[in-house]
C-alpha cells in the first residue's frame, strides 16, 4: 500500500485520483508537518478516502513537548475522534533520545479505539531496537521511519529497515519514508515492508506580482503531490507485488 503525505486540498485530490491508498493530512509539510486544519480535513473527508491525522502541534525536531503543548495536542484528538477519521500520527521523545512514555501512553489513551503510528521522530532515538520494543509495547500499530538516515533509500537504511522487520515478527507495521519514490519503492517491498509512505511531490513556482511577501521573495516555489508519480509508484508497488507472488 502507498500513504501520500499532504499538506493542502490540491495535493489530496491528486493524491486520491492517483491512486494512494491512505493520506497522511498535516499543515506545513516543509516543517515536517503539522496538525491540519478541520476545514482542509472536512474537505478531504468528503471525498472519503483514508485519512490519518497528524498531531504535532509546532514545528522543532527535538519533540519534547512541555504539559501545555501535550494539552494542545490531546485537545486536537478530542476533537477529530468527532470525525470519520482512520488514524491518528504521533511521537514523542525525552531529552536522552528515548520514546517519552508517558506521554506517547496519554495519546494512545486518548485516541483509543483510533489507532496510532509513531512517526520519524524514531529516527533520532539512540537506540532503535530498544525504542521498537517500547513503541510496539506501548499500543502504536505503525512505525514511519527513515532508518535513521536523510534518506530510506540508503543501504544503511535498508540496513535497518531489514534488521527491525526481524526483529518486530510483524507486532507493529514498519513503513519507510522520507526518500521513497517510484525509483525505489520496490526495494522496501522486497525486503518485507506492506506499506511505503510518499510526498509524491513535485515543485511549481508562484508569482506574487508585486515586491511584498510573507517572510520570503517575490517568487516562491511550493511543493504539491502530483498525480502522475502517485499513479506511478503505485504501479511499481503493484508490478512487485505481482513479481513477488509469481517467484513463489
Amino acid at each position: 500500500m502507498l500513504e501520500v503525505c499532504i499538506d493542502s486540498l490540491e495535493s489530496a485530490i491528486n493524491a486520491i485520483h492517483g491512486g494512494a491508498d491512505e493520506l497522511e493530512v498535516c499543515s506545513s509539510l516543509p516543517e515536517g508537518g503539522l496538525t491540519p486544519s478541520p476545514g482542509l480535513v472536512k474537505e478531504i473527508l468528503k471525498m472519503r478516502p483514508k485519512v490519518n491525522i497528524m498531531i504535532r502541534c509546532r514545528s522543532g525536531s527535538d519533540f519534547c513537548y512541555t504539559t501545555e503543548e501535550m494539552d494542545t495536542m490531546l485537545s486536537d484528538i478530542e476533537y477529530y475522534k468527532t470525525l470519520n477519521i482512520n488514524r491518528f500520527v504521533f511521537g514523542a521523545l525525552k531529552v536522552t533520545l528515548q520514546v517519552d512514555e508517558e506521554n506517547c501512553q496519554k495519546v494512545i489513551t486518548a485516541a483509543n479505539p483510533i489507532p496510532v503510528t509513531f512517526h520519524r521522530a524514531f529516527d533520532l532515538c539512540i537506540n532503535p531496537s530498544f525504542a521498537l520494543d517500547r513503541i510496539s509495547k506501548l499500543g502504536f500499530t505503525r512505525l514511519l521511519t527513515s532508518g535513521q538516515q536523510m534518506s530510506a533509500g540508503d543501504p544503511k537504511a535498508i540496513n535497518l529497515l531489514q534488521k527491525l522487520l526481524s526483529k518486530n515478527e510483524g507486532k507493529i507495521e514498519i513503513m519507510p519514508g522520507a526518500g521513497v519514490n517510484a525509483d525505489n519503492a520496490k526495494d522496501f517491498i522486497n525486503i518485507g515492508c506492506k506499506i511505503v509512505h510518499s510526498s509524491c511531490k513535485q515543485s511549481k513556482k508562484i508569482n506574487i506580482g508585486n515586491n511584498l511577501s510573507m517572510g520570503t521573495s517575490s517568487t516562491q516555489y511550493i511543493y504539491y503531490t502530483d498525480e502522475k508519480i502517485v499513479r506511478r509508484t503505485k504501479e511499481v508497488l503493484f508490478e512487485t507485488v505481482g513479481e513477488y507472488k509469481k517467484g513463489t
